[in-house]
């Protein structure tokens, strides 16, 4: 066989194996298509919106009387009376009669004075008749009475008989004050805190008989922050404003139930505690123990109790609120944007409380905050949201050959 013709036989035979590989491949079935994953992380978010917010500030306090009194005894004596409301909790009007000294002494007293008095008013009338008697003999012998010599017209005598008579006037007026001292009046409309004499027991001036105090009103003394004092409506200096102080709401447990009672921030005290740098606001409280005619508290709020109170603040609009376990930290957030892509966004905050945060800005159109907290986020990268609709699936892939010849 000749050389030519061995390489002919040589190509034929490769071109037939190249035609042969061609037809199978092109008689087996194609490899079917896989389908695209989409492994991006499924979030859930919150959607920020701005709103009207009426901030509220909490703080806690006591309350206390507005007025509170010691009862002191102005005289000496034997405790003669009582009354039936001077007990402990008893409720009285101002100018009730609550405790009676016996009043025999100061009786006997202001008698006494009244006849030293007459007995003065005796010896000025004739003094002051012995004077112009004076006076008429003087003028008898023509001379003028601005020669006379004092003595002649008695005038030293009749000056000593009116400071006497004055002087028992006054002793008449300390007597008939100290009888009027026997009776212990109701300074105000009040309730007795507590009571420390009975009947029969002798009182020295000074001797304490009991507290008391006013129940026209109560008040709360309210510590709060210099950054607390941002969000309320603060009273004017040296003022008891009404018509812009905040309303407040004082909390507390009375018979085992949570009772509300509507108080006014009326005042700031002008001094900030030299420890806590702490401000004080008062709230006032009409009627704590519901007694008036024009009052309409739910139950009675005792002098002594502890409470919360709820300031109305300020109001602010275009803010978000948000939560707080969305913030990374003080002020940054994770957020989707309109493209679902993870971002990291700085926030002005305005105000923070315990379960949620206040923001004026740093949001763009379209984002939405992240509640899922993710691990290792990387700016840019794509989120699934829960809760929107399925995006269109991606165009699938075909198999390799290898894919498709690995499968059994």
């Amino acid at each position: 066989m000749s050389r030519g013709k061995s390489v002919a036989i040589g190509f034929g035979i490769f071109f037939a194996g190249i035609a042969v590989i061609v037809l199978l491949m092109a008689a087996r079935p194609k490899p079917p298509k896989k389908p695209v994953e989409n492994s991006s992380p499924l979030v859930e978010v919150v959607l920020p919106s701005a709103q009207s917010v009426t901030f509220e500030v909490k703080a806690h306090g006591v309350v206390k009387p507005r007025t509170e009194t010691v009862l002191v005894s102005e005289v000496a004596g034997v405790v003669d009376s009582l009354s039936d409301k001077f007990v402990a909790g008893g409720y009285f009007q101002k100018g009730e009669v609550l405790l009676q000294i016996d009043p025999t002494d100061y009786e006997v007293g202001v008698e006494q004075a009244k006849a030293r008095l007459a007995s003065q008013k005796a010896q000025y009338a004739q003094e002051k008749a012995k004077a112009e008697q004076a006076r008429k003999e003087w003028d008898l012998t023509g001379r003028s009475r601005e020669n006379a010599p004092i003595l002649a017209l008695r005038e030293p005598f009749l000056l000593e008989a009116k400071a006497n008579m004055q002087s028992a006037e006054a002793d008449l007026k300390k007597a008939q004050q100290k009888l009027a001292r026997t009776t212990i009046r109701a300074p105000y409309d009040g309730m007795v805190k507590m009571k420390q004499v009975d009947v029969g027991q002798f009182v020295a001036t000074g001797t304490q008989l009991g507290t008391t105090f006013a129940i026209d009103y109560a008040e709360v003394r309210l510590p709060l922050t210099d950054q607390e004092l941002a969000f309320i409506n603060v009273p004017e200096w040296g003022t008891e404003a009404q018509t812009a102080s905040s309303n407040v709401t004082l909390v507390a447990d009375y018979a085992g139930q949570e009772t509300r009672w509507q108080a006014k921030l009326v005042r700031m005290e002008g001094v900030v505690d030299d420890q806590s740098r702490v401000h004080y606001a008062v709230a006032r409280i009409s009627d704590p123990y519901s007694v008036l005619e024009s009052t309409a508290n739910p139950a009675p709020l005792k002098i002594g109790t502890f409470v919360t109170a709820v300031i109305s603040g300020k109001q602010e609009d275009n803010l978000i609120k948000l939560p707080r376990e969305v913030f990374k930290d003080l002020t940054q957030v994770l957020v989707s944007d309109k493209e679902n892509k993870l971002y990291t966004r700085e926030l002005e905050v305005i105000r923070s409380e315990a379960d949620a945060v206040y923001v004026r800005s740093g949001l763009n159109d379209g984002d939405r905050v992240l509640m899922t907290s993710i691990e290792s986020p990387v700016q840019g990268m794509s989120l699934r949201v829960a809760g929107d609709p399925e995006p269109e699936p991606a165009e699938e892939l075909e198999q390799t050959e290898e894919e498709y010849a690995q499968q059994p």
